[in-house]
């Protein structure tokens, strides 16, 4: 039973001695990616609510910029 016991511990040992030695193999062959930073969208502040809106999503009314039609509207009758 002892030399069982032995066998199966030295057999785990060189599992995860493997695992590992595959992990830092793996981790060095291939470094990551130098991050690309993504271009940031032209964003425009809505004049009724301060929330900013991408530049292609804004309305225009008159001057001033809106995230929707309802704030148009609503800034209207605030006038």
């Amino acid at each position: 039973m002892g030399t069982f016991l032995r066998l199966v511990i030295v057999l785990i040992g060189i599992w995860l001695v493997v695992r590992i030695v595959k992990r830092y193999l793996a981790d060095h062959r291939h470094p990551p990616a130098p991050s690309v930073p993504r271009p940031s969208a032209d964003m425009l502040r809505c004049d009724y609510c301060g929330i900013f809106v991408p530049r292609a999503d804004a309305i225009r009314a008159g001057d001033k910029n809106y995230c929707s039609g309802e704030h148009v509207e609503a800034d209207r009758r605030k006038q």
